[in-house]
């Protein structure tokens, strides 16, 4: 039996750290505290494997907003395909591709993956349900769902002038705009917006095709309110996901097993939810 689901994994695979990760790998080893060293994508399959556990791997593409490399659909396929038992795929397009992010949709469908993922800060651009119209519109003709992170974010942190990157775009209201143009388009909301957590918490509750990933949060220091509406309203749309390598699994699991939550609640947030979601 799975005994959780990661549903934020950034693969820590060359390709991603000597790739768009560059600007900010140094920084965000500080900010970790330790070294982020690079694994084989059987490697990082074992590590899941090893915890009866699966892990959704996320794309990232901000190629044309940030100018470094992507770590785009064919990557996150191919780590799928090398561990199919393990990983689902989430791919990326550049939002400010116009109609080859289109294309990177239909090439994200027709190779079976998931979903897709956005990264507002760093794609220097929000998400916008006017501009990136046809974007969406093909990921809900695929059914493909669309996670965005939200709130503060590590890349820049500490850096002056952050990297460059303004937080303002990841603000969790964005994505209430584009789940009301979109109310048949699956969204999952990431990070619960951290600094803007009131607003992730409302767009969540107000729009039931958004969905709250805890990743970057730990049941350490989670705020009361949010830890209710894990117990009450949002109870069926709310799932577990580590942030890994910038964030660790066993350490969040850990935690959450400290809540003393029932059996049926944590298995919820730990696998149903996020299965029902991608299956």
């Amino acid at each position: 039996m799975t005994r959780f689901v990661d549903a934020h994994v950034h693969p820590p695979v060359a390709e991603f750290l000597e790739g768009p990760m560059v600007p900010f790998l140094e920084g965000l080893e500080a900010f970790v505290g330790s070294p982020i060293v690079a694994k084989t994508g059987e490697e990082v399959a074992a590590f899941y494997r090893d915890r009866d556990a699966k892990a959704l791997l996320l794309g990232w593409n901000s190629r044309l907003g940030s100018g470094h490399r992507s770590l785009g659909n064919a990557h996150i396929k191919a780590l799928v395909d090398l561990a199919p038992d393990v990983f689902y795929g989430f791919g990326a397009v550049d939002p400010s591709g116009g109609a080859g992010a289109v294309t990177g949709v239909h090439e994200a469908a027709r190779m079976g993956l998931s979903g897709l993922s956005f990264h507002p800060a760093a794609d220097r651009l929000a998400p916008s349900p006017r501009e990136n119209r046809h974007l969406w519109e093909t990921a809900l003709e695929h059914g493909l769902i669309v996670l965005i992170h939200t709130g503060f974010t590590r890349l820049g942190a500490g850096m002056a002038g952050g990297g460059e990157l303004a937080l303002e775009p990841a603000r969790p209201i964005n994505v209430d705009r584009l789940a009301a143009a979109f109310p048949n388009l699956k969204i999952i909301l990431a990070h619960t917006g951290s600094l803007w957590l009131d607003e992730a918490i409302a767009v969540s509750i107000h729009k039931s095709n958004v969905h709250l990933c805890l990743s970057g949060v730990s049941p350490k220091v989670m705020n009361p309110d949010l830890l209710d509406l894990i117990r009450g309203p949002l109870r069926q749309r709310v799932h577990f996901g580590s942030d890994f390598p910038f964030g660790n699994p066993d350490e969040w699991l850990t935690a959450w097993e400290s809540l003393g939550l029932p059996d049926d609640l944590n298995r919820a947030v730990l696998v149903d939810n996020i299965t029902a979601l991608l299956e």
